[in-house]
Order: structure tokens, then sequence, then C-alpha cells
């Protein structure tokens, strides 16, 4: 999720009455001086990736590893005009030029991981273990390996070949139709055979490129570039479904009523100033990062309010290039405070690798990563609100607020992911090709969840209200394993906040240099493979939580 955010008021500035007067926008000549200087850069830089990505693979360790050295450099290289480009389209969405340069960037990383990918394979296994032991490619090996996996689900020039000619322009004529439809008057229901004939173009068409990679399907290929296999996925969504503890928290207002209160609006600087208070509990490593992040004459914030600026949120930020936010649509609610604590929190993981990780291919993981240390900032700062409310309808407010937010990572994101998978499958089986048919399969799949909330008028036309479907499919299981790992990590650091944030922050340094699975287990001592036991944990941590909302709601409407 790469997005960045222009906080340009600093909480203390209020505290002296008067907000600094700082332009809202990243500094972009941290980047590079001039955009004509960026321009020559790319150039050069286009050219030497270009010319790695046709080099002859080395053949000694010593040449690997001047292979590898050419390879991360550029990579740093390439993420920097990356960001450069990319924010600049997102400040304007009419910007094209841009927006093709950043796609064209994104594109030439892939065939320089390509070509290593395709060299490890040429080498086999057993060669590359006698490589990678050696003492100077040792700190390549997970990568090394990593990429012998990628390799075997590399397309082969012909293979390209048709998914650029038959499945790529698909993907974009959809991309290109679905943007015309979300800017368009109609509404989702008026609209949805529209919405239908693009989504299963996309599920085709992905479905194809993925068949064409060795999988059964798009959803097979995506959890194995996520680095998560689809039995860990079955396993996960299974326990999700038996469990009770998202209906008790929905159907929790029919006990007691919710009592009554609508927050005020946070000015932006009232936002930056909480969420700064609620980082400063895990300590002054972790709280001192976001200062400086957050810190205006930094300018790595940046908040964007023209008419043409993409409403989104991202963070940025690669090694050897600092890390920044940008948000659009900032309104002062708590979700969108939320929202912004939440790319804030992407933003200081990528500068805790930017400043200790010196492999540039290891500050890239898997996106189920990056998202659960995101939303374990977006449970930090919720929680704050809640433990600083000072009455009991307050308190009431935010523990909602709390539970929605855990619940919907889960949960929600459990509902979606089966969804999405049952989507794919369907239209490779032929059960699945327009509206009618995609609106009886999500009343189906939601039903498995949440049997009252998926006969709710419009329920079965989720699938057409989510945007990840169209605009990064497959992506939705991500938060459900960030979900799992966020109430994770926050019950333990309830349990113990001292000696969590020093084991956090060493995993936010270290970057990604192993799989997912022995990071965890490394640094947190979470077990991944046993994802019933996640499960059951973020559940008896929800309802534990759902009861002293209860409390909260009985408490609030009786007047005590």
């Amino acid at each position: 999720m790469r997005n960045s955010v222009a906080c340009a008021v600093l909480a203390a500035a209020s505290l002296l009455g008067a907000a600094p007067q700082l332009a809202r926008q990243i500094d972009l000549t941290r980047y590079f001086p001039s955009s004509a200087a960026e321009a020559a850069s790319r150039a050069k830089t286009i050219g030497d990736a270009e010319a790695f990505a046709r080099s002859p693979a080395p053949t000694t360790a010593t040449a690997w590893l001047r292979w590898l050295q050419t390879h991360d450099e550029l990579l740093r290289r390439l993420e920097r005009h990356d960001i450069y480009v990319y924010l600049r389209a997102e400040e304007d969405d009419e910007d094209t030029s841009d927006a093709e340069t950043d796609d064209r960037l994104g594109d030439l990383e892939g065939r320089i991981n390509d070509r290593l990918a395709s060299a490890a394979r040429e080498l086999g296994a057993d060669r590359l273990a006698r490589l990678s032991a050696t003492f100077l490619l040792r700190p390549y090996r997970y990568f090394l390996n990593a990429s012998l996996a990628r390799g075997a689900h590399l397309l082969g020039p012909a293979e390209q070949r048709t998914a650029q000619v038959v499945a790529q322009p698909v993907l974009d004529v959809a991309a290109g139709g679905y943007k015309a439809l979300r800017k368009s008057a109609g509404s989702v229901a008026s609209d949805r055979n529209a919405y239908a004939a693009l989504l299963v173009s996309i599920v085709a068409a992905r479905n194809g490129v993925a068949r064409l990679r060795g999988f059964s399907g798009a959803p097979e290929a995506s959890y194995f570039d996520k680095s998560i296999s689809p039995a860990s996925v079955d396993r996960a969504l299974a326990a999700i479904r038996g469990s009770v503890a998202y209906a008790r928290f929905r159907h929790v207002e029919d006990l007691a009523p919710r009592p009554a209160f609508s927050p005020p609006l946070l000015s932006l600087d009232r936002a930056i100033g909480l969420i700064l208070d609620a980082e400063q509990r895990m300590g002054p490593q972790y709280a001192g990062a976001y200062a400086a992040l957050l810190d205006p004459h930094d300018a790595r914030v940046e908040i964007c309010e023209g008419p043409r600026c993409d409403r989104t949120g991202f963070s940025v930020g690669f090694a050897g290039a600092e890390s920044g936010v940008y948000y659009s649509g900032y309104n002062g609610s708590v979700n969108s405070a939320r929202a912004l604590a939440h790319e804030c929190g992407h933003a200081v993981h990528r500068q805790f690798m930017n400043r200790n990780q010196p492999i540039a291919a290891y500050n890239q993981g898997p996106t189920f990563m990056f998202e659960s240390f995101a939303i374990f900032n977006e449970l930090l700062f919720l929680d704050h609100l809640y433990a600083t409310a000072p009455d009991t309808k307050q308190r009431a407010y935010y523990l909602d607020a709390f539970l929605n937010d855990a619940t919907f990572q889960i949960f929600g994101s459990a509902e979606e992911t089966d969804l999405e998978s049952a989507i794919y499958r369907g239209v490779v089986g032929g059960t699945v090709r327009t509206a009618g048919d995609l609106e009886s399969l999500t009343t189906e799949v939601l039903g498995r969840y949440d049997p009252v909330g998926a006969t709710a008028p419009g329920a079965d036309l989720y699938w057409a209200k989510d945007r990840l479907f169209f605009a990064d499919p497959l992506y939705d299981v991500s938060y459900l394993y960030a979900g799992l790992l966020s109430v994770r990590y926050f019950a333990d650091f309830e349990a113990n906040p001292k000696a969590f944030s020093t084991r956090y922050v060493a995993l936010l340094r270290n970057g990604f240099t192993d799989t997912p699975q022995a990071l965890e287990r490394k640094f947190l001592g979470i077990d991944l493979a046993n994802e019933a036991a996640l499960v059951a944990g973020a559940a008896a941590f929800i309802e534990a939580r759902t009861a002293t909302l209860l409390q909260l709601y009985s408490n609030g409407t009786s007047g005590r």
C-alpha cells in the first residue's frame, strides 16, 4: 500500500497557540533536486535495468555477489524514481504521463527480479544451496531461495507474449471501465450489470495468466505470491466460520442500547497529537519514529486537498529513500484519523527498515506482514481514544470503534476472501456469469459468517462494492492474516508492553530476511501455521472486550 500523508501541523504548535504556515506537501527534492534531474537520472536507470535484465547469469560466488549487489542498487534507484513519479501522479489524477511512467518502472522492477529468479532456476536447488552457503553469499541466502521458488512459476517467452497480447489488454480496459463507473452518477444497483461484466472479465483474465504460470487458478497464484498457502487459507476460514465472536459483537446492541454520543471533528493538528500520544506506550524508540515522521519541518507527510487529488492514502519509502505518507480526503472524523494512523504505521515501518536493513531486497516482503504493522497502529490509536475518554458514553463509543476495526479486519476480511475465491472458482466452473449469479453467491457466502447480515438490504451487492475486487484483486486475504496478527500483537502488548515493544521494533528493523513464519516465530513467538490458535486467541480477546462494551452500554443508558 504505497501512499503518503502530509501532516503539516505539529501537535506542539497548537499548544503555543499558532499553527505554523507550512505547505502540507512531501518535499520531493529529498528524492531529486528537480524534475529535469529526475528525468535524466531515470533514463540512465532504465537503461541500466534493461541491460541487467538481458545479462548472462554468473557462475561463481564472487560473480554472483557482484550481480546481486548490482540488482540491489538498481532496486534502490528504481524505487526512488517510482516514489517521485507516483506521488506526482496521485497529486493529479489527470497526470497520465507520470502514471504511465510509474507502471513502466514497476514492470522494469519485475523484469530484474524475474531475471534473478530465472537464473536461480537455471542453477538448480543443489548448486544454489552450495553457493548460498558460502561466506560471500550467506546474507543473500533467503533471497536466493525465494528467487528459486519464484522461478518455478515464471512465464516463458511464448507465455509472456500470450499474457501481454490476450490478458493484459482486458485488465487494462477493465481498470479504466471501473474508474469510469465509480465516477458516474449511477448507483451500484442500477449499474450492477456493468460491474458484473467488468468483474467477470478481470477474473477470467487473471485465472488464465495463473494457469499459464502453473497454478490451478488466480487465488492459488496470488496466495503463493503473498507467501501464504491455500491450505492455510482454508484452515483460517474454517476456524473463523466456527467462531461466535463476530455475531456476539455485531448483535451486542440487542442486549443493551448504545449510548448517544457524536464525537467532535478532529482538526489535523489534533489528530496528529493523538497519534503521537498513542505511540508513547510503545516506548521512546517507536514513539520517536512517529515524532520524526510527523514533524512538519521535515515535510514527510502530504495532505492532498485539491479537486484532482486521488482520494486515497498510502506510504512511500525504500532503502535509501526516506519514507513518507500521502493522504487525501481527511475530513476530521475518527475514521479518517484512524486511516491516517494506519498509513503512518506503514511509513514508520519502512523507515525502520531503511535505516537498519542494508540489503534493499529485504525491504520487500509479504503484504500481510506490512498490513499487520499498520493495523496494529490503528488499534493503538483507537485504544488510546478509549482509554483516555472522560466518561462512559465516550468510552463506549471508542471501544465500539476499536472492536469494529478489529472484527472487520478478521471477520470482514474472511468474508471477502471467501467470497472472492468462490467467484474465481465460479467463473472457471461456468456458474458465475451474470450479476444475478454474483448476488446469489454473495448471499450464500456471507451467510456462513452472519446469516442475519447476509439478508440485509443491499448485502447481495457486496461483490460490486468491494473496491479491491476490481482495483487490487485477491488482496483482501492480506488483511485477513494482518488482522489476526495485529490482534495478537495488541494482546501481547497489553500483557507486557515493554517486552513486546522491544521485540516488535527489532522485527520492524530487521526487514524480510526469512519466511514470514520464521520471522514471526523468532521475534514474537507467533506460530503462523496454527491458524486455529490464532483465531481462538483473537476471538477470546474480542469477546472479552465485547463484554466490557456491553457493560458500558448498560452503564451509559442507566445514567451511571
